[in-house]
């Protein structure tokens, strides 16, 4: 006989449950058993896996859909059992938007529990309008200085108050931060064209100068197309701004 299903649906409020519901995907078993090509390779570990299918909703806009089976880490509250990496995921990405932090959206996260084996999924809204800072850095026509000297500010702006609440992503690089791909208005970037996403390594720090140094020390190892000069630009808008933040 099978030991009872534990589990959890999450929506982060009744709209985004109402748009999942309107494409019949507002439940678990619909959403593990969607059929699709896999956006990136599952990725195998510890007798788990984890992977990442894009799909449409009935409005036409699209979602990530992440599943996972046996892919789990230890926290304090479960440092034995452990928890599915995407439901700390998903907890971080709330915990950013709570703080005004840009992100990527969460409209789902569920999980399953049944005879030892823990499956989870985590729907994230595609960020459509947006490519990772390495793909904007190394597109043609991005070598505009007002335009660079723009984006690096807002990038600026957002770390500085991600650390500002002491919270460590723990794996910046520059394929995990998003920017739009144009400003909203010609060379305008501002920190709300910055989205952070894969937050499942996101903690918070003890000292925000700890959790600083090394994110910081992470995105500059991580972002070639920098030159020193902007790299110089950068530190000095993220020092201005946890100065505004921290008065």
């Amino acid at each position: 006989m099978n030991a009872p299903m534990k589990g959890r649906d999450m929506f982060p409020d009744q709209k985004a449950r109402a748009q999942m519901a309107a494409s019949g995907l507002d439940a678990f078993d619909a959403l593990w058993s969607l059929s699709g090509d896999w956006h990136e390779a599952p990725n195998e570990r510890r007798g788990g896996w984890s992977g990442v299918s894009r799909h449409k909703l009935a409005d036409d806009s699209a979602i990530f859909l992440k599943r996972q089976e046996n892919h789990l880490c230890r926290t304090l509250r479960h440092p034995f059992r452990g928890v599915p990496t995407f439901y700390r995921e998903y907890l971080n990405i709330r915990r950013l938007q709570q703080a005004h932090i840009g992100a990527v959206e969460a409209l789902y996260y569920g999980d399953r529990l049944t005879a030892g084996c823990w499956r989870a999924i985590l729907v994230t809204r595609a960020l459509e309008d947006f490519v990772s800072l390495d793909e904007w850095n190394a597109t043609p026509g991005h070598d505009e200085p007002a335009q660079r000297h723009a984006l690096i500010r807002a990038v600026a702006m957002a770390c500085a108050r991600l650390h500002h609440h002491r919270l460590q992503h723990s794996c910046l690089y520059g394929k995990h931060v998003f920017v739009r791909r144009s400003p909203p208005t010609l060379r305008a970037y501002q920190e709300t064209d910055v989205r952070f996403i894969d937050l499942e390594k996101l903690r918070r720090g003890l000292s925000r100068g700890r959790v600083g140094a090394h994110d910081l020390d992470q995105l500059m190892r991580h972002t070639a197309d920098w030159t020193d000069d902007e790299r110089a630009m950068f530190r000095s808008v993220y020092r201005q701004q946890r100065a505004v933040l921290e008065r």
